[in-house]
């Protein structure tokens, strides 16, 4: 039985077995739009407006999952005029990584995240735009002697705050400094994980990536 970290399931676990469910399961947008059906019934109407899709892209997404074997038909939902059809997908799905497409590990997980980080190169071009940005500085904190590196505007250009942020940094901690920074962290997602409802009136889409790791010195 698979070790879940962010939550738990206690069902029955669908273990991928073919090369083409391992694909679709490898691919970020498919993903998304299979998620909706993960141990429940619903139609492509309600499951492509928790997936922010339409129903057209939703629908051609059915198709290719149920010939695959990873949604099943489970009959239709009466209602005025057209029934509405229902599909269902396990509620636990175990990926091995020998059915993946990748080479390895690490070139499952470069896959993984390059939609995640071209939006967010796509998002951040816009918000420094927004701000006025044309271009970036390098230079020494006259108070704390730290090096920055961020970007920034020519004197005749005035900056704002903007709605949005972005901080990547390697830092070198010792084993008291990790664990404090590691506890902050587990609250965060903590709170993160509250917040993640998806798609719904009012509310607008935001990207957060909580990563800490630590690096080989080589790397560093």
């Amino acid at each position: 039985m698979p070790q879940t970290i962010l939550g738990s399931y206690t069902g029955q676990w669908f273990t991928v077995q073919t090369p083409e469910q391992a694909r679709l399961l490898s691919d970020s947008a498919a993903v998304q739009m299979l998620q909706p059906f993960l141990g429940r019934k619903l139609g492509a109407a309600e499951a492509a407006r928790e997936a922010g899709v339409s129903v057209e892209r939703l629908s051609y997404r059915i198709r290719q999952f149920v010939a695959a074997g990873l949604l099943e038909y489970m009959g239709e939902q009466p209602r005025r005029g057209r029934p509405v059809r229902l599909y269902q997908a396990a509620g636990g799905i175990f990926l091995p990584f020998q059915h993946t497409p990748f080479e390895d590990l690490e070139a499952q997980i470069s896959g993984n995240l390059q939609p995640i980080q071209a939006a967010k190169a796509r998002a951040l071009a816009r918000v420094l735009t927004e701000v006025h940005s044309d271009g970036r500085v390098l230079y020494r904190d006259d108070t704390s002697g730290k090096v920055y590196s961020e970007a920034a505007s020519s004197g005749s250009a005035s900056m704002q705050r903007s709605r949005g942020s972005n901080r990547i940094g390697r830092l070198w901690l010792d084993e008291t400094q990790w664990a404090e920074l590691q506890a902050a962290y587990d609250v965060l997602s903590v709170q993160v994980q509250a917040l993640e409802t998806g798609p719904r009136e009012g509310a607008k889409p935001y990207l957060l990536e909580l990563t800490l790791v630590p690096l080989e010195e080589t790397d560093a």
